[in-house]
C-alpha cells in the first residue's frame, strides 16, 4: 500500500494537470516560443509536460476489468454521475445511501456534516475532480481507510477520513492499488450488464450498497429542491415493494443492475471514479498538448517522444486503445439501462486539445510526426466524428440547449479543422451561434440554463470555457464570433461580467479566472479585469500562454476585429424556427413544456424566466 507522503506527493503532481479546455493558434504558438512575457506560464505547462509523462501513458480500459455491455474493453465506458441507486432490499433494517440519515441529506451522513455540494472540476459531469471533499466522505463513509487509501493512489487523490466506518457496513474499494494483485470476485448473479461481473470485490454488504435509476424514474426540476427522506426501513412483508435481498455478500454490479437509480444534481457519485475513462481522456489530451508545446519550448525531443507515447496508448495501440465512439458514455445504471446517455459526448470534449496539438505539430514541420500517425488519426477522428452526426446520442446532445450543446458544437468544429474541413466547420459554428447560442445569455448576461442547475456558479463559467473556445476556432478561421450577440442582445463579454459580478459563495471562483484572461486578450484591457486576475496569480497559469492578443486574429481588441462584424442571424437552424411565440421563452420550450438539460434534470420556461427579464439573485454590481 502507498504511504500517505507518497499520495501527498502524486496528488499535487496530479494537480497541474488542472487546465481547462482551450484553443490555441498554431502560428502565434511557433511565433512565441520564446516571449519572454509568458515564461511563467511556459514553466508551468512544461511542469505539466513532465507530469504527464511520469504517469501517463492513459488508457480508457480499465485495469479492474470492468467492461462496457458491449463485452469489448475498447469501448468508452463512464456512468452518470448525478446518479444514485434506490435500492430497497428485503431485509430487516438496512439503511441505504440514496436515502438521508442523521443528516437528512441522501448521503448517510450524520448531523455535522455538510450537504453534497462537490466540484466535479476539469473533469465535470464525469466525476473526474481532483478532491474528495468532506460530503464525499460522507456518501463514501463505510470504505475502510485503507481502501480509500487505495483509491486515491489511482486517482491522485489523498482521502481524509471523518469517521471510522462499523465493519458491518463497510467494502474494499473497487480499484485495486497498484502495487497490489486484483482482489478475487465473487459469484454473481444473472444480470444486463454480464461483462461487469469483473468487478474486483471483497466483503461487501448488502447493507452498504450504493443504490442506481432508469429515465423513468430520475425526472427532477433543475432548481427544485426535495424533501428529506426517512431511511428505508424495510421489512419481510414489503415483498411487493422491495428488491429480494441477498444471501451472501454481493459485488457492486449487482446493485448497478438490479437497483433503479435516481438523479440527485450536483451529488456525485464516488463510485463513478473507480472506472478509467472521464480521467484518461483529460489526462491524455492535456499530457498530449503540454508534452507537443514543452518540446517546441525547449528544443527537447524527449518531450515529443512522450506526447507520441500518450497519444498511441489512448487512440491507437492494439491493447489499449479506445474506439472512436461513445456509445456507453455516462451510462445510467439500473435494471435494463446498458447504452450511453447525451451527456456522454461531454466526456470527450478534451479531444479539441489533441487536434490543436497535432495541428502545431504539423506547423512545426517535425519529423516525429509521421504520415502513418496522421493517417491513422484521420481515421480514428473521421469514425468519432461520423458517429457524433448520426448516432442517436450524438443527435440529442446537438439538440440541447445548455452545455451540452455547446461542448457539442466545439467538438463538431475542431474535428472538421482536424480532417481539413473547414467549411464544415464554419457552418457547424454558424449553426450554434444561430440558434443554440441565442437563448444561452440573457441581456443581463446571466446564462439561465447554467444558473438553474444546484452548482450555478460552476455551471456559468462550464458553458464559457465551451463559448470561448467556439469563438478561438472561429478566429482561426477568420471569423468574429466574440461580437456575436444573443437575441437578449448580448455576448460571450456580457456574461463573462456579469459572472464576475456574481457571488460563488462556497464555489470555486478559480473556475472564472482563464475566462476573463481571454476576455482581456480578446476584448482588450480594463481596469476591471487587471484587478481580478492579479489576484489570482494568473501569469502563472498555462492559460496565461494561450490568452495573448497576439493569439487572436479577428477578436474585437485586434486590428481586424475591430471593423469586422459578425454576420450571424438568429433562427438559420435546420428546423426553420424564425422565433418563439413568447419572446421571453427560448424556441425550444415551444414543442417541449420541460427541457431535459442533463440526465433526469428538466426545466420549464417559468424556471428560466426570471433569469432572463432581470438580473439573477446572488448578482452584485461590478
Amino acid at each position: 500500500m502507498l504511504s500517505v507522503s507518497t499520495l501527498c506527493v502524486l496528488l499535487v503532481v496530479h494537480r497541474t494537470l488542472a487546465d481547462p479546455t482551450d484553443f490555441v493558434h498554431p502560428d502565434y504558438v511557433l511565433q512565441h516560443i520564446h516571449d519572454s512575457s509568458t515564461d511563467s506560464a511556459k514553466a508551468s505547462i512544461t511542469r505539466n509536460a513532465q507530469a504527464a509523462a511520469k504517469s501517463g501513458p492513459y488508457s480508457i480500459v480499465n485495469s479492474n476489468g470492468v467492461t462496457a455491455p458491449s463485452g469489448d474493453k475498447h469501448d468508452y465506458l463512464s456512468w452518470a454521475p448525478y446518479h444514485w441507486p434506490e435500492c430497497d432490499w428485503c431485509s430487516t433494517g438496512r439503511t441505504h445511501l440514496v436515502h438521508s440519515g442523521d443528516g437528512g441529506n441522501g448521503t448517510n451522513a450524520g448531523p455535522d456534516d455538510p450537504p453534497p455540494d462537490q466540484d466535479l472540476g476539469p473533469g465535470e459531469d464525469t466525476g473526474d475532480d481532483y478532491d474528495y471533499d468532506d460530503a464525499s466522505y460522507a456518501q463514501a463513509r463505510s470504505l475502510h481507510v485503507d481502501s480509500i487509501l487505495e483509491l486515491a493512489s489511482r486517482h491522485n487523490r489523498l482521502l481524509r477520513i471523518r469517521r471510522t466506518a462499523p465493519k458491518e457496513e463497510s467494502f474494499s474499494s473497487s480499484v485495486p492499488p497498484a502495487t497490489d494483485s486484483v482482489l478475487d470476485v465473487l459469484p454473481l448473479p444473472q444480470a444486463p450488464f454480464g461483462t461487469l461481473s469483473s468487478m474486483p470485490t471483497a466483503g461487501l454488504s448488502t447493507g452498504s450498497l450504493p443504490t442506481p435509476t432508469s429515465h423513468a424514474t430520475s425526472q427532477h426540476i433543475a432548481g427544485s429542491s426535495t424533501a428529506p427522506q426517512a431511511a428505508v426501513q424495510t421489512s419481510k412483508s414489503s415483498k411487493s415493494a422491495c428488491t429480494p435481498s441477498p444471501t451472501k455478500s454481493l459485488p457492486p454490479s449487482a446493485t448497478w443492475t438490479t437497483c433503479p437509480y435516481v438523479a440527485r444534481d450536483g451529488q456525485v457519485n464516488p463510485d463513478v471514479r473507480t472506472l478509467a475513462g472521464a480521467s484518461a481522456i483529460n489526462n491524455a489530451s492535456d499530457g498530449f498538448l503540454s508534452n507537443v508545446l514543452a518540446s517546441l519550448f525547449s528544443g527537447n525531443r524527449q518531450y515529443l517522444k512522450a506526447a507520441i507515447n500518450i497519444l498511441n496508448a489512448f487512440f491507437l495501440n492494439q491493447d489499449t486503445r479506445m474506439n472512436p465512439n461513445m456509445d456507453f458514455g455516462q451510462v445510467i445504471r439500473g435494471p435494463g439501462n446498458d447504452v450511453g446517455t447525451f451527456t456522454g459526448p461531454l466526456d470527450m470534449r478534451g479531444l479539441v486539445k489533441v487536434v490543436n496539438a497535432i495541428m502545431i505539430l504539423k506547423r512545426s514541420n517535425g519529423t516525429d510526426w509521421t504520415s502513418e500517425l496522421d493517417q491513422q488519426m484521420q481515421t480514428w477522428m473521421s469514425h468519432y466524428l461520423d458517429w457524433l452526426q448520426n448516432s442517436e446520442i450524438g443527435k440529442k446532445a446537438r439538440s440541447r440547449p445548455n452545455n451540452h450543446g455547446t461542448f457539442y458544437y466545439m467538438s463538431i468544429s475542431a474535428l472538421s479543422i482536424a480532417l481539413n474541413k473547414p467549411q464544415d466547420a464554419v457552418n457547424a459554428m454558424e449553426e450554434f451561434f444561430g440558434t443554440t447560442f441565442q437563448s444561452q445569455i440573457a441581456k443581463s448576461g446571466e446564462q439561465p440554463f447554467e444558473s438553474v442547475r444546484t452548482r450555478p456558479f460552476h455551471y456559468r463559467c462550464f458553458n464559457l470555457e465551451g463559448l470561448i473556445v467556439l469563438a478561438k476556432i472561429g478566429d482561426y478561421l477568420g471569423k468574429n464570433y466574440w461580437n456575436t450577440k444573443t437575441k437578449y442582445g448580448a455576448t460571450i463579454k456580457t456574461a463573462i461580467d456579469f459572472t464576475m459580478g456574481v457571488k460563488p459563495g462556497n464555489e470555486d471562483i478559480e473556475e472564472l479566472v482563464p475566462h476573463v484572461a481571454a476576455a482581456m486578450a480578446a476584448y482588450g484591457p480594463s481596469q476591471a479585469y487587471t484587478n481580478f486576475l492579479s489576484k489570482e496569480s494568473a501569469q502563472n497559469q498555462p492559460f496565461w500562454f494561450y490568452d495573448q492578443p497576439s493569439a487572436l486574429l479577428h477578436a474585437p481588441a485586434s486590428k481586424a476585429g475591430s471593423s469586422k462584424r459578425s454576420t450571424v442571424v438568429w433562427g438559420r437552424g435546420d428546423d426553420g424556427v424564425t422565433g418563439p411565440v413568447d419572446p421571453a421563452c427560448p424556441p425550444i420550450f415551444q414543442e417541449h413544456g420541460r427541457v431535459e438539460i442533463d440526465n433526469g434534470i428538466f426545466v420549464t420556461c417559468q424556471e428560466l424566466l426570471p433569469a432572463y427579464l432581470g438580473r439573477a439573485e446572488g448578482a452584485v454590481d461590478m
